[in-house]
């Protein structure tokens, strides 16, 4: 169980341990590197001696050398925009008092009240100062902002990327036929998504990170089989039909659960989102006679309609210890003679443009 469960984790993408880094240490300093910036200005309009003011410059060099190291650490483990955006702007933040440091010792009289923001001397480059403290400041806080927020979501991927794990782990502990069943409907669910998107259909829906999404759903359709007792479950002949309205509850029992865990991240492209339509939805069919709601066309979700066809498929060519497998040409007549009937008519044409592809999986993820 525990290497099929770390199979389904790799085969679904799933990254643990984002690491998060102290945002807030590298604000604080930056704000700390701007009031020394202010201070220094209020001491070269007081006449401060050189020292003081090479002592202060020393100061915020020190701190500003920091916040970028600090930055640069953060950078190598992620390298998001922000933290280039970030980089640059410390970057600058530091050859400031280095830059200033040169003026000083090239000449001794910019230590004089020249280096006010008010004075109308004619001699203006020490303007080149005191606002871009201001703008870098402003920078570098927006730039902190945005990672927080980054930071925040990635926190909410991780810990939802967790739950699915939990999740799967679950599943495969339900799962009266086997872990593979689970990866080769996982990637026929994708191969279909990219071949309907390739043929121009649901283009809007299908893009690269609704099919990721789609991807990491999979596992999940048949979740709600957890509530079904093992009787009926692991039953090795045909269920009666009291038997079958309780196993038919599966889909409705998946929906329930993975609501309760529905953790609102990426909204409707979020993944409990897609695994709770695939769940419920899957066992619906195009002419509405499907269960648990009758949906009928495109009242069923697009992602549910693709999950039908490849667990369908997925079931026919298989062999179990209650029927032998079919082959993949017996599979593949008897989905297209229920086009327009059990399945989406175009889900079927990305079947029959996918078949070489279907049958390399079905090999590849064959089971033991």
């Amino acid at each position: 169980m525990k290497s099929k469960l770390l199979t389904s984790s790799r085969q679904s993408g799933i990254q643990l341990n984002i690491a998060s880094r102290p945002l807030q240490f590298i604000a604080a300093l930056s704000a700390l590197i701007f009031v020394l910036n202010f201070t220094l200005e209020v001491l070269v309009s007081y006449g401060a001696s050189y020292v003081h003011l090479v002592q202060v410059l020393c100061l915020i060099g020190i701190l500003s050398a920091w916040v970028l190291v600090e930055d640069l650490l953060i950078l190598r483990l992620h390298d998001w925009s922000p933290f280039r955006v970030l980089t640059f702007l410390l970057m600058i933040q530091l050859a400031q008092p280095i830059l200033r440091m040169g003026f000083l010792a090239f000449d001794s009289q910019a230590v004089s009240s020249d280096w006010l923001p008010h004075t109308q001397e004619q001699n203006n480059w020490h303007y080149l100062f005191f606002v871009p403290y201001s703008l870098i400041f402003m920078g570098v806080h927006r730039s902190i902002v945005s990672l927080f927020t980054l930071n925040e979501k990635v926190h909410a991927q991780n810990t939802e990327k967790q739950m699915l794990i939990t999740l799967n782990a679950l599943a495969l502990a339900r799962d009266h036929e086997t872990g593979n069943h689970l990866i080769r409907t996982q990637h026929y669910v994708k191969s279909l998504a990219l071949r309907l998107r390739i043929m121009g259909h649901y283009v809007k829906e299908l893009n690269d990170q609704c099919i990721d999404t789609l991807y990491n759903a999979a596992p999940l359709h048949d979740i709600g089989k957890v509530g079904i007792p093992d009787n009926i479950l692991k039953k090795m002949g045909r269920l009666s039909d009291e038997e079958w309205q309780i196993m038919k509850s599966h889909a409705t029992i998946g929906e329930a659960v993975l609501s309760s865990a529905d953790i609102e991240f990426g909204g409707d492209q979020g993944v409990m989102k897609k695994a709770i339509q695939i769940a419920g939805g899957h066992h619906e069919k195009w002419d509405g006679t499907g269960y648990p709601r009758g949906l009928k066309g495109n009242e069923i979700s697009l992602s549910a309609r693709i999950m039908a066809l490849a667990d369908v498929y997925d079931a026919l060519v298989s062999e179990r210890v209650y029927k032998s497998g079919w082959s993949h040409e017996d599979a593949v007549k008897e989905i297209v003679s229920k086009r327009g009937i059990h399945f989406d008519p175009l889900v079927v044409d990305a079947l029959i443009a996918e078949q070489s592809n279907f049958q390399e999986i079905a090999n590849k993820y064959r089971d033991n």
